[in-house]
């Protein structure tokens, strides 16, 4: 049997980031009408924000955005 693959929608949107009880403009990663995660560029980095703290840095927004999505699917 061939299983039909599901599209998922997962978008990028601006919004304001909660870092350390500081607002900055950042990004949400949302799945479908999940918010799965938050980033915000600082210093020169991309950090994925993880309970209004900072839980890892990446060079690119790329690599934000598949830690993002690897963590959900491990953990969903």
């Amino acid at each position: 049997m061939a299983k039909k693959d599901k599209k998922i929608e997962i978008q990028l949107v601006d919004a304001k980031v909660t870092v350390n009880a500081t607002s900055v403009d950042g990004s949400q990663l949302v799945i479908g009408k999940r918010i799965v995660g938050n980033i915000a560029e600082l210093d020169g980095k991309f950090a994925v924000i993880k309970n209004e703290q900072v839980a890892s840095f990446y060079k690119s927004l790329d690599q934000a955005i598949e830690s993002i999505i690897e963590d959900y699917n491990l953990n969903h």
